[in-house]
Order: structure tokens, then C-alpha cells, then sequence
């Protein structure tokens, strides 16, 4: 795990963690947020918004098709991070 997703997994586990009220050693990578975490779709949209406020990426609808793990989360943010940085050195 290379060092820029390891940061946003200890971030996004506890951010998990508080959306979802559930322990935080629960939340691990492979966790799925539906099946183990027992998210429900207010669940999927709070943490959307909390990703957003503290990732400062956007994970739209189209974003999270296919993203079923706390470990798909941290790999969508990390390269939403990675499009967002060379959007931003073009410009």
C-alpha cells in the first residue's frame, strides 16, 4: 500500500466508522459497506458528504458505481486526488 492511500485509509476509517455507527475495528479494507457495515443509502450520501469535506474530492454517482469495500472508497478518493491534482497543473 503506497503511502498516499495508507494516509487516506487511516483517515477514512474512522470517518466510516462515525457514518455508519459501527465499531472502529470493523472498518477495515475489505469490509463491504452494505453486507458487514450495514450502510443504507442516508449512510452511502453522509459519508459522500464527509469525503468531500475532508478529502476535498467529489465522489458522484458515476464515481462510486462498482464501489462496494471501505478499500474501493480509499481507491476512489485516491484517484479522484490524483485527477483533481493534474486538472489543477494544467489550469
Amino acid at each position: 500500500m503506497d503511502l498516499a492511500r495508507r494516509d487516506v485509509v487511516e483517515a477514512l476509517h474512522p470517518l466510516c466508522a462515525q457514518v455508519m455507527s459501527v465499531p472502529l475495528e470493523s472498518v477495515v479494507p475489505e469490509a463491504r459497506l452494505v453486507a458487514d457495515l450495514g450502510a443504507d443509502s442516508l449512510d452511502v450520501t453522509e459519508l459522500e458528504a464527509a469525503v468531500e469535506e475532508l478529502f476535498g474530492v467529489s465522489l458522484g454517482a458515476a464515481s462510486t458505481a462498482g464501489v462496494a469495500t471501505v478499500g474501493d472508497v480509499a481507491d476512489l478518493i485516491v484517484r479522484q486526488r490524483a485527477v483533481d491534482s493534474r486538472r489543477q497543473a494544467v489550469a
